[in-house]
């Protein structure tokens, strides 16, 4: 039967320039596509923060057993994908869902061992959860009734890039146009800036001219 362990593990902090601006509590429900009988996805754990920037999480996840590895098999044999879906949670955000999918011979290679990244925006926003596995481990020894799965979590800042004032610099144009329809804007451009289009196409054809009508060198006395 399956059972609950729970696991803590500190974050890894990703500091940005600007850090959050939110601290609060973080739920994150993982569910995954194996075993769930007439279910597409059902409970593989938990992940939960009492505070973002104290930077702890505590991950409850259920351990395989027999017929999850057999699962995980049967996928690898036709190069399929297992599953990861999460659903986040937090006090001033309503819930967001992220699917995230690795090989099924991938995980199987890394011995159950996997990487869960939540990108969070500087307002206590999930943007993004990703999954993979962790090339670092060993390949899955098979003949045990449980297999423990390893998971690692971290939390990534995400600074957000500065928004441009489309409002202002439509305005600003507009003023400009008004300005010259109404004769405000003097050109201080010199003579060459505002009439080298009319200057260039002239000095090409002088300079065409001269070097196909060569002028005849005065023939010496004899």
């Amino acid at each position: 039967m399956n059972y609950l362990l729970a696991t803590v593990f500190i974050i890894k902090i990703i500091h940005s320039t600007v850090g959050i601006d939110y601290d609060g509590w973080l739920n994150i429900k993982i569910e995954h596509s194996l075993n769930c009988g007439s279910e597409k996805y059902c409970k593989r754990g938990n992940i939960s923060l009492k505070s973002i920037r104290a930077g702890t999480s505590v991950i409850d996840q259920i351990t395989f057993g027999r017929q999850h590895i057999d699962e995980l098999r049967e996928l690898a044999d036709v190069d399929g994908f297992y599953t990861l879906k999460t659903t986040c949670t937090s006090a001033d955000n309503k819930d967001t869902e992220f699917l995230s999918s690795v090989k099924a011979q991938a995980i199987l290679d890394s011995g159950l061992s996997d990487v869960i990244n939540a990108w969070v925006l500087p307002n206590g926003a999930i943007m993004a959860v990703s999954f993979q596995v962790d090339n670092a481990s060993q390949p899955l020894v098979y003949g045990s009734n449980n297999y423990k799965i390893h998971s690692n979590f971290y939390l990534r800042y995400v600074e957000q890039a500065p928004v441009p004032d489309t409002a202002s610099y439509i305005q600003k144009l507009e003023r400009e146009r008004e300005a010259r329809e109404k004769g405000e804007v003097k050109d201080n451009r010199s003579f060459l800036a505002k009439y080298w289009m009319y200057i260039v196409p002239v000095a090409i054809f002088v300079m065409i001219s001269g070097a196909t009508n060569p002028e005849q060198a005065p023939q010496g006395a004899r």
